[in-house]
């Protein structure tokens, strides 16, 4: 924005000084105009349009502290009114001097050009202002006002210089009655005693405020000059918030050192251009109870005025605080309530200064005393910044204590508390009770759990008085490592232990009992116990309710909607889910790791409806958030199983997923979570079965123990997961080799597992596997209770993905239930759910056979049968070089560069058939 050029004055003068009417000693011509505009001036286009719109109403109010440019800004307007003819427009500086009501409307009157008042026996060319009466005055000057033929703008800058009772009488005399065409403006350090808040209910009072009067980057960069950059304008109007004397002398100390336009950061309140201004134009004309006040307060990073007694030992701070109200600006309200307030910056720094010169003895008891205060109510990062800045660290330290210790990270986020951790010395951290279970809990949020065990392990050394006092909050934290380590659910009395130690607290510790009940949640469905999972869920959420930290209920939905999510009930698990999130984002420091678990298991939940762009799109970053933090298996097996499923779909070579499944391995291995690295182990032998004929498949399967490791897996109470996947894979792997019996075997077992446990998730998927077994068996009766228990699971909860995962060979299947099942008739729910089902699957065909053409899957299947390049070309009548062709087009479409892995991925996609051994 270019700088303004010069602007003469445009129009004439006051008429009483034009025509040389009054030649009296006590006529000062300049507060009759404005003051000549700089040559450098930033034109400030955008409020003349503010002031512009205001002239219909009857007064604007132009109110801010020292420094924020009213009078230039006013200069350029009245120059801007001139050029323009919008109105006619009249001057006024106010001094000390027009706190006299004769000489004020002696002024008033030269100002607006009334030399004389019509049938006036007093003319204003006497020699003195003293001899006015003042009433007839003001009748006689408001009925000139009134008789104006246009638009009458009068400017009293300066006005709190002459305020007072009298001054505030005849403005609000102009004001109210000085006609429709008469507008004032009323520019003031403080506000005025005008009737504001009834003209504001009238709609006659335009405010312009201090945020209004600071500059923008653009007005910066024009102070700064054509050679400033855009980053040093932008920097410099964060730094000063666009407080135009701060950026007017900020330019001043640039220019004078070249050097320093490289470090703007390094201009402050303490510069000595601007405290010398803020010195004799802001502070020098307050009151001393006004000024002790500032000095007493600087140390506050924000305050009300509460807080601002507790530190200065007194009850006056609301007082002072209300004749401090001129002072936005400089000084900021936080809240729409104006209770909170802050210092700008730079006047902050100001303060600290003269404090540290005037009474460097208070800062430390200043900071002691903020630290206590916030401490007690709740603001813990300012108690323990104050403490620490008071160089007390004990008082820091208990603080932190005083907030909870780790508790305070679920109220103020890991970010606060790791900024807070930082600033301790870390031998402190260690050796200090309240700390080192804070420091092992934020190790824990950040997935760094060895670091947590070395802290507890430290805890265990502190004397018995030093640790009796924590005793709960150690409890609490070394459960929550466990259940993160996945330590607890392998044993059988781990959910009695954790209800007794949660009793075992007191009634009204609703986190610390809500926490351990959460734990026991966790642990009841590792161990595969729904019903109780969800109770304890349930009771965790009701007990969480009551907490300081209400988001915290979330992590007791999650646990509550897995439960249901497990027993069929979709529906429900997803509202539980949404609250939890909801929850998590509503939280003062959202919770990363409660995202990310809610965002991980409403995408499994999305997959199982088969809605895998949704699924995947909540999936997006979940997973990462989680390995970098506090995750738990719940969650982890959610997210990876789903991003298994998506991977799967996306990339039929199984690069993708193979990349998966390694980057599980790394995260178990890391975290020694077994369960975890057992599913991952099971899902890479299902992924292995996708290429026929693979022997590396035999051998894993050899390797993990075959069947006498489901068997284990199922017995145990907490390897249900396992033993389910485990299944699935070894039921596939028999069946593919046409040991269909063994298959049956298996997944009778898991049939039966599933319904004592009520665990609809994996039963419906069993039922259809089992009568997916049988029909390739032969025995068609026998395939049709098992088929119409899935199917009616799939129409109950819509859980599509139970037949779509097992991919086109379903579709057999569906026809012939349709055929054989009279409980299939055309109309029913049954029915409906085969056809959809059906096109579901057709659709999928379509997607993946659309890029082949009728040749290449001739071969394709030519291929399948095990024939050599020189079979395929003799069965198909064509040369082995055109053979050779469409397998080149085949390998390229499949994303293959083997005979195997083409054949694996053309069987995954439905393209062919698995091939059947003779029997």
């Amino acid at each position: 924005m270019p700088a303004a050029k010069p602007v003469a004055l445009i129009g004439p003068r006051p008429l009483a000084l034009r025509e040389g009417a009054i030649a009296a000693d006590w006529i000062l011509p300049d507060k009759l105009e404005p003051p000549r505009l700089h040559v450098d001036a930033v034109s400030r286009a955008r409020l003349l349009e503010t002031l512009d719109a205001g002239i219909a109403l009857p007064l604007t109010l132009l109110l801010a502290p020292p420094g924020f440019g009213k009078t230039t800004l006013l200069a350029q307007w009245h120059a801007h009114l001139l050029a323009t003819s919008q109105a006619q427009v009249a001057w006024l500086s106010l001094d000390e001097g027009d706190a006299e009501p004769a000489r004020l409307l002696a002024y008033l009157a030269l100002t607006l050009g009334l030399g004389a008042f019509d049938n006036s026996t007093l003319p204003l060319g006497l020699a003195h202002w003293r001899e006015l009466d003042t009433a007839t005055t003001r009748t006689a000057l408001l009925r000139a006002v009134r008789c104006a033929q246009q638009p009458l703008v009068l400017i009293l800058d300066d006005y709190d210089r002459a305020a007072c009772p009298a001054a505030d009488e005849i403005v609000t005399l102009l004001v109210e009655h000085g006609g429709p065409l008469l507008h004032v403006l009323v520019a003031t350090r403080r506000a005025p005693a005008l009737p504001l808040a009834r003209l504001d209910v009238h709609g006659a009072l335009q405010r312009v405020d201090a945020t209004q009067l600071a500059l923008d980057s653009g007005e910066t960069q024009a102070v700064l000059g054509a050679t400033s950059s855009e980053q040093d304008a932008r920097r410099l109007r964060e730094k000063t918030e666009g407080w135009p004397v701060a950026v007017r002398l900020a330019a001043l100390w640039i220019s004078g050192d070249g050097r320093r336009s490289e470090d703007v950061a390094r201009f402050s309140g303490r510069t000595a251009g601007l405290a010398a201004y803020l010195a004799e134009q802001v502070v020098s004309d307050l009151a001393p109870a006004l000024r002790a006040f500032l000095l007493e307060t600087a140390v506050l990073e924000r305050f009300n005025a509460a807080l601002a007694d507790a530190v200065r030992q007194r009850r006056d701070s609301g007082q002072l605080l209300a004749g401090l109200g001129h002072f936005h600006g400089l000084l900021v309200p936080l809240d729409d309530d104006q209770e909170w307030f802050r210092y700008h910056p730079l006047f902050a720094e100001f303060l600290h200064q003269q404090l540290d010169r005037q009474s460097p003895g208070l800062v430390g008891g200043l900071h002691q005393r903020a630290a206590r205060w916030c401490a007690d109510h709740g603001h813990l990062p300012e108690a323990v910044r104050h403490a620490l800045a008071a160089h007390d660290v004990p008082l820091a330290a208990d603080c932190i204590g005083q907030a909870g210790s780790w508790q305070m990270l679920l109220r103020h986020g890991t970010a606060s508390v790791a900024a807070l951790l930082r600033q301790f010395d870390p031998r402190l951290v260690r050796d200090t009770p309240a700390l080192n279970l804070t420091q092992a809990y934020l190790h824990m949020r950040l997935g760094e759990f060895s670091h947590a065990q070395t802290l507890l392990e430290r805890f265990r050394d502190f004397p018995e008085s030093q640790r009796a006092p924590l005793e709960r909050d150690y409890v609490v934290v070394v459960a929550l490592l466990r259940g993160l380590l996945d330590q607890i659910c392998g044993n059988a009395r781990g959910i009695a232990q954790l209800s007794a130690q949660a009793r075992a607290l007191d009634e009204d510790d609703h986190l610390g009992r809500g926490t351990l009940l959460c734990i026991c949640a966790t642990t009841a469905l590792g161990r595969g116990d729904f019903p109780a999972a969800q109770a304890l869920a349930q009771d965790a959420a009701e007990v969480m309710t009551r907490s300081q930290t209400p988001a915290t209920v979330g992590y007791a939905l999650v646990h509550l909607g897995q439960g249901q999510f497990y027993r069929g009930a979709l529906d429900q698990a997803e509202a539980s889910y949404r609250r939890a999130l909801q929850l998590a984002h509503c939280a003062d420091a959202a919770d990363a790791t409660l995202v990310a678990a809610c965002r991980c298991l409403l995408a499994q939940l999305q997959a199982e409806h088969g809605r895998y762009d949704e699924a995947s799109d909540l999936l997006d970053g979940a997973l990462d958030t989680l390995e970098r933090g506090d995750g738990w298996v719940d969650a982890y097996v959610a997210g990876y199983a789903t991003a298994l499923t998506l991977a799967r779909q996306r990339d039929r070579s199984g690069r993708s997923a193979h990349a998966l499944l390694a980057r599980i391995d790394a995260l178990a291995a890391r975290r020694h979570l077994v369960r975890l690295a057992e599913l991952a182990a099971a899902w890479r032998l299902d992924l292995l079965l996708d290429l026929p004929g693979s022997h590396a498949t035999d051998a894993m399967i050899a390797r993990c123990g075959g069947e006498a490791a489901f068997d284990h897996a199922l017995a145990t109470g907490h390897g249900w997961r396992q033993a389910h996947a485990l299944g699935f894979v070894l039921a596939r792997w028999h069946a593919q080799a046409g040991r269909a019996g063994q298959a049956l075997a298996i997944l009778r077992k898991q049939q039966q597992a599933a319904k004592a446990a009520g665990d609809q998730y994996h039963l419906g998927r069993v039922q259809l596997r089992l009568a997916l077994t049988l029909q390739q068996r032969g025995q068609i009766e026998s395939m049709l209770p098992p088929l119409r228990a899935a199917l009616d699971h799939i129409a109950g909860t819509r859980a599509w993905q139970v037949a779509l995962e097992v991919g086109l060979p379903v579709k057999a299947l569906l026809r012939s239930a349709r055929q054989l099942d009279p409980q299939a008739a055309a109309g029913t729910t049954r029915a409906l759910t085969i056809q959809t089902l059906l096109d579901k699957l057709s659709c999928e065909q379509a997607l993946v056979t659309e890029l082949f053409s009728e040749r290449e899957l001739e071969v394709l299947a030519e291929l399948a049968l095990g024939h050599s390049n020189k079979q395929i070309a003799r069965r198909l009548a064509v040369s082995e070089n055109t053979v050779k062709f469409h397998l080149k087009n085949l390998y390229r479409k499949l994303e293959a560069s083997t005979r195997e892995a083409a054949l694996g991925i053309a069987l995954q996609r439905g393209l062919i058939a698995a091939a059947r051994p003779p029997a």
